[in-house]
Parts: structure tokens; sequence; C-alpha cells
């Protein structure tokens, strides 16, 4: 008997489709299964040629894609550059027989294109498939929160002023711990909420924050937000993820600022974690060595980001005194239906195992991920499973609600 799937929400059933694909078998298996799923907008092409006539006269109501790679005339490769090229930002599912490796390939391709790519389905499609990727609509391209995205750049004015006023303000997402289900601490996300309560997301500012020199005042704003917050959780056992950028650590005060800081709000040094891109580079190996010994003999927690996905992860472990290592989303989104995704998650967690570090994965989006990396042995996770990123203003309730999880499978229940 086949488990029915749970309803997918309204904005997502509401959705227009657009299928590109040379087979009438494989176009009729497609309508049915999104039928079932209760999409009924849909509409057809046969190569990449028809569907980017269909794109262009959609305007900016853009329709999911489904889009298969091999097709004659203009095949889905080709279909997916023009796109880029023309700035059609259509949500996009890969629908392929082909091996992983060249379905890797087109997936990097997007995502240096910044194509917002809901993920891969291989021939012969399950319905359960489609659903879990459908759910994903949305969600990655306009984060939670209350406000709605603002596609105004700004200035580095504007960028001062909401600095000074702390219209920059932390957002939290749970790090829970999958041997018990305990929530251990919470990553820090920055969000420049406006007076009208619209959303700046990060890589509309943290690049102009970098270029204008406002990047420590951003980080200090954030770091005393959060230390305030910290302290009316009264939970010593939890810590806080903050992310630091390494040029920030090769300024000889820096280290010294944040230790007087944690100090006077009379928090402990362990609850403070930072987080350092793995890719990142040391342009002033002295003082940035120095500034990472300091802070780790005071006490901070120094977390490896985005593991997995730069190219200096070698040297970075071996130089720096990490505490912990943050495994970067893809690798769990892919690793359901990804071989090579899965050994690479699977050699990260080990790796961690043999440093002593613990290991905590992004993007714990579904049952199916906790159950994997449960079975890994990865130590935590974070993703919407457990919570999207919150205001300081929910943190509390939130985590007088969730703190004491008696098991991992209370997170999948709830």
């Amino acid at each position: 008997m086949r488990t029915a799937l749970p309803e997918l929400p309204d904005s997502v059933r509401q959705r227009k489709v657009l299928i590109v694909e040379d087979s009438p078998f494989q176009r009729e298996l497609l309508c049915a299964l999104l039928a079932e799923l209760g999409l009924d907008q849909v509409e057809q092409a046969v190569d990449g040629n028809a569907a980017l006539e269909v794109l262009r006269a959609c305007g900016e109501e853009l329709p999911l894609l489904l889009v298969d790679l091999e097709m004659p005339v203009m095949n889905g490769i080709q279909l997916l550059q023009c796109m880029s090229e023309e700035q059609i930002r259509a949500e996009v599912m890969i629908v392929s027989s082909h091996d992983e490796a060249l379905i890797v390939t087109v997936e990097g391709m997007l995502a240096a294109a910044g194509m917002p790519l809901l993920g891969s389905l291989r021939k012969p499609i399950a319905g359960q498939d489609l659903h879990r990727l459908l759910s994903r609509s949305g969600g990655k391209l306009f984060p939670a929160g209350k406000g709605a995205l603002s596609t105004c750049m700004p200035s580095e004015l504007e960028l001062a002023a909401a600095i000074e006023s702390g219209c920059i303000r932390p957002y939290y997402q749970p790090k829970v711990q999958l041997s018990n289900g305990q929530v251990t601490g919470y990553e820090v996300l920055a969000r420049w909420v406006r007076p009208d309560e619209t959303l700046i997301f990060p890589g509309d500012f943290i690049p102009l924050a970098t270029e204008s020199g406002q990047l420590g005042a951003l980080t200090f704003s954030l770091v005393d937000q959060v230390l305030d917050d910290l302290s009316r959780l009264a939970d010593d056992t939890i810590s806080m993820a903050l992310n630091v950028d390494i040029s920030l650590l090769a300024n000889r005060h820096f280290a010294d600022d944040l230790i007087h800081r944690v100090s006077a709000a009379g928090r402990q040094p362990s609850q403070m974690v930072l987080e350092v891109t793995e890719s990142a580079l040391m342009h002033d190996p002295l003082v940035t060595l120095g500034s990472v010994g300091r802070l780790r003999l005071a006490g901070f927690g120094l977390s490896i980001d985005d593991y997995g996905t730069g190219f200096s992860t070698l040297r970075q472990l071996s130089r720096l005194p990490f505490t912990e290592l943050k495994i970067d989303r893809a690798f769990i989104s892919e690793a359901h239906r990804n071989q090579r995704a899965r050994a690479i998650l699977y050699s990260a967690i080990e790796m961690g195992h043999k440093l002593g570090l613990p290991c905590v994965t992004e993007g714990v989006e579904h049952k199916d991920d906790l159950m994997l990396l449960e079975k890994l042995g990865c130590h935590s996770g974070q993703g919407y499973l457990f919570a999207r990123p919150m205001p300081g203003e929910q943190l509390d309730v939130w985590h007088l609600q969730h703190k004491n999880r008696a098991s991992l499978m209370d997170w999948v229940v709830e």
C-alpha cells in the first residue's frame, strides 16, 4: 500500500509549471505526477527553443521548470545557459537519466550562475522524489522573515546609519545534537530590517560593508546584540555561532575587543563560536594566526564553515585550531540521490571523527536527511526541519519550548 504524501502548500500547488522534454511519454508521466500532487497549470515544450519562447512571454510570473538535458535542436544545458544570460531566474528541476557526474556538473554550472536550483530527478521519476523537490519551492529564494525581500540596493551611508541604529539584527537558527535531540546552540544570521519591514539579506550588504571598511563595526554591532539575547536565555549550555570574516582577524585589536565585550557582558568565551569560511585566504598569517591563537586560549570556539566547498581544506585544518566542522548544505541535499555527494558527506564526517571535531551539517530539511546523518554519525544538524531563522524577540519563547527535547524523534513528529 502506497503511503500518502503530505499535501503541498497552496503557494506551491498554485504555481505554473513548464515541462521541457522531447519525449511525449515522459511529458505525459510528469503531467500525471504533477496532477496527483495538486499542480494542474502545466505547459509543455519539446526543446529549449520552444521553452525560451514561453519563458520570454511570462514576464515576472515565471513557472517552475522541469528540464530534460538531452533534447534535439537546443538541449537542456544550452537552455539553462541562455536563461542565465537573459536573467530568466525560474526555479529549476533537472530531469535526466544521465550519469551522476554529468548531472553534478550541470548543478555546479547553475550554482556558479546563481540560478535557483531545486534539485535533480532521475528517470524513471518517483512521485515522492518530485514531491520532495516541489516542497523546496520558494524556501531558498526568500528566506523566512516577517518582511518581504528588498530589491533596492543600499548605499554606504545607509549601511552606516543602519549599523548605528541597530537595524541590522541577528536572526537565530538552532543547532540540534543528533544523539539526543537537544538544542546545543544557534547560528547567528544577519538581517537588515528596514523601517517598512522589508528585509535585506547578507549577500546584498556584506560585500558593501567589506568594501567600505564597515565590516568590523557591523560585526561588533551583531556581537553586542547576540550577547544581550544570550543573557536573556539564562542557559550556560548554549553557544552562539557567528560568521567572522578572516580579514578581521588580521586586525591586531579585533581579538582584544571581542574578549573584552564578552567578559563585560558576563558571558563565557566558550559560549561564542567564530565561524570562518573554509576558502578564505589569510593575507597576514602572522597576525591572523596570533589572533586565532589568543581567542582559542581565551576559550572561544572556532568552526570551519562550508566545509567541503573550497580548495584549501587540509591547509586550513592544519594551521587553525578548529573545534568544529560545518558541512555545507549542498552535500546533505544531494546525498540521497548522488553517490558522490554521499561519499563526500561520509568522508567529511569521518575526517571530523579522526580529528576529534564534532561535525554540524547545514540544510537539514527532511526526516530522511536526519536519518542519514544519524546513521553516518554526524554530531549535530541545523535546518528548516528544526526551525527557520528567527528574530531575537522570538528566541526566548522558542528556546524555552524546545530546549528539553527527550529524543531526536521529537523533531520528526512535531
